[in-house]
């Protein structure tokens, strides 16, 4: 037997569960665009100022090789900020290990 026509498959107290549900899942995806792109952004800039401090070759060839793994390491940050399960997860080791690469620099490079 075939349900009739005139009833409806989500009440109104479903459908705005199932509306809520659904911005918060946008929300969190947006957030982990954010971080991808700001928290890749800042991740990959003071991973390879870092490296191009450290590297024991010349300057120039340096900061050349350098450059050249940006594109990989910003990639590696924004497949990761998708990969990790939770949210904090990514936001938190992102931001610390950024935070741990810049103040590394700061302290060899004497702006400390």
């Amino acid at each position: 037997m075939q349900a009739p026509l005139h009833i409806a498959p989500f009440t109104k107290t479903n459908l705005a569960a199932l509306l809520k549900v659904a911005q918060s899942y946008r929300v969190l995806v947006f957030l982990r665009f954010i971080i991808a792109i700001v928290g890749g952004y800042a991740f990959t800039s003071a991973c390879i100022s870092l490296l191009s401090v450290l590297l024991p070759i010349a300057k120039q060839d340096a900061v050349l090789l350098c450059v050249s793994i940006s594109i990989l390491i910003y990639a590696a940050v924004f497949i990761y900020a998708f990969s990790v399960k939770s949210l904090k997860t990514a936001w938190i080791s992102i931001l610390l290990s950024t935070g741990f690469f810049v103040a590394v620099l700061a302290l060899l490079k004497g702006w400390l």
